[in-house]
């Protein structure tokens, strides 16, 4: 059966931005299975401190993941300055790691859709609180169907577990920490064409608005010659959009907030899209699925860089046609090259 254009064009630039974003952002130790504990997880040192402690877990892991030296001195005791004030603080920043807060959708199906989709985006797990407990746990990662954490409660076995074997379970939790922002995760140099601290939503709730952050800056000695932002709806269809030439070293997003607007979405399925240019000719797109209801608002900050003139995407493109099984040279495919190519102005 025929595939349409507008859906294998969707699937090439999402198969085309990951794999570039993997080859040049992933840090090295990605490499390694988090499913094996390499001393990641620990009890709480007293009662009442399961949140800071499956906090300090999780950042102990993103610092891992990060190939920090010391993230084995990442602790209860460590977080516990910056991180507690009678409680888990629904805002801290540890070791350039910012931490945030956010609601759980309170139906059981939104809810696992909602957690598997964050555990895509956050390797290094999240905190999960259940406030009829009252009891938290880190939430690892969702292998084959099934939920995986680590419980900082005695009563429990350490390490990774099921969940089943946990002292909650994803039912009764209504509300989630992660790391919304790791600056440690730059593993590029700063003097090219990127994205630093760049908010973008994973979920919006119908009506909610979501402020744009963050800053796009050129490489060295370039000014940035023109940013787009835009949102497709489910058949790639441009509903939003802003756009900037700042004749300038760097810009901020803020500066185009007003003019995309989230709030005014119809519930359904979009993509969000950003793409710089600079004067030396470079170009950096990001692309981003995101899900319009009645769910619970959330973002995740982006850290990044692209080669230059973004041949990487020109030649992922052709390599996902390929392996989508799609003849390069139809009229479909050639289509949706020339769409890719397009945007990135090569």
């Amino acid at each position: 059966m025929e595939k349409k254009p507008n859906h294998f064009r969707r699937r090439l630039a999402a198969l085309a931005v990951s794999l570039v974003l993997a080859v040049v952002c992933v840090p090295s130790a990605l490499a390694v299975d988090l499913s094996i504990d390499a001393g990641f997880y620990f009890k709480q040192s007293r009662g009442g401190t399961c949140t800071l402690a499956s906090a300090a877990m999780m950042l102990r892991r993103r610092a891992y993941l990060d190939g920090l030296g010391d993230w084995f001195d990442v602790t209860e005791n460590s977080v516990r300055s910056t991180a507690w004030m009678s409680g888990l603080s629904h805002s801290f920043t540890y070791k350039e790691m910012q931490v945030g807060y956010a609601v759980l959708p309170s139906s059981l199906s939104e809810k696992t859709q909602t957690l598997i989709r964050l555990l895509e985006q956050h390797p290094e797990g999240i905190v999960i609180y259940d406030r009829s407990k009252p009891h938290a746990i880190l939430l690892t990662d969702y292998t084959d169907g099934v939920f995986y954490c680590a419980d900082p409660a005695g009563s429990v076995s350490a390490g990774r577990v099921p969940i089943s074997q946990a002292s909650v379970s994803i039912a009764g939790v209504s509300c989630y920490w992660y790391i919304c922002s790791d600056s440690n995760s730059l593993s590029v140099s700063s003097d090219g064409l990127r994205l630093e601290g760049m908010r973008y939503p994973i979920q919006v709730r119908t009506g909610s608005a979501v402020t744009l952050t963050g800053t796009a800056c050129s490489s060295a000695g370039a000014a940035l010659t023109e940013v787009q932002v835009a949102i497709l709806d489910a058949m790639d269809q441009t509903v939003q959009s802003a756009s900037a030439l700042p004749n300038a070293a760097s810009f901020s997003f803020r500066e185009v907030d007003s003019q995309i607007r989230f709030g005014e979405l119809a519930p359904g399925e979009y993509t969000y899209l950003v793409l710089l240019t600079d004067s030396t000719g470079q170009t950096l797109c990001f692309v981003s699925d995101f899900t319009v209801s009645s769910a619970a608002t959330s973002t995740a900050s982006y850290w990044s860089a692209q080669d230059t003139a973004g041949e990487k995407l020109v030649q992922v493109a052709q390599d996902a046609a390929r392996d989508l099984g799609e003849d390069t040279t139809s009229p479909a495919a050639e289509s949706s090259l020339s769409w890719l190519t397009a945007w990135l102005g090569l």
